[in-house]
């Protein structure tokens, strides 16, 4: 077992860290999105469907984002950005 580890490689840690400073502010507002809608609308009729749709789809948004900003500060980071 090795004593000592490696080195981290800074340009991989300051793009995910510039990536998790992108994927925040857009969490924060879908969180708040998705507050507004449900405290503000009714879920009786038609617009259920449209709710739910909204809430997964923000859901949805949040995961990925996290996922790609969590990527992009992994060595695999040139696959990710080259696509």
């Amino acid at each position: 077992m090795e004593p000592f580890l490696p080195a981290r490689d800074p340009v991989r840690y300051r793009r995910g860290f510039f990536a998790a400073c992108v994927a925040i502010p857009f969490t924060a507002m879908q969180i708040w999105a998705v507050t507004v809608v449900l405290t503000t609308t009714t879920v009786d009729g038609p617009p259920r469907l449209a709710i739910l749709l909204a809430v997964f789809g923000a859901a949805i948004a949040v995961v990925d984002g996290w996922r790609w900003a969590w990527r992009v500060g992994t060595a695999d980071a040139r696959n990710v950005i080259a696509t």
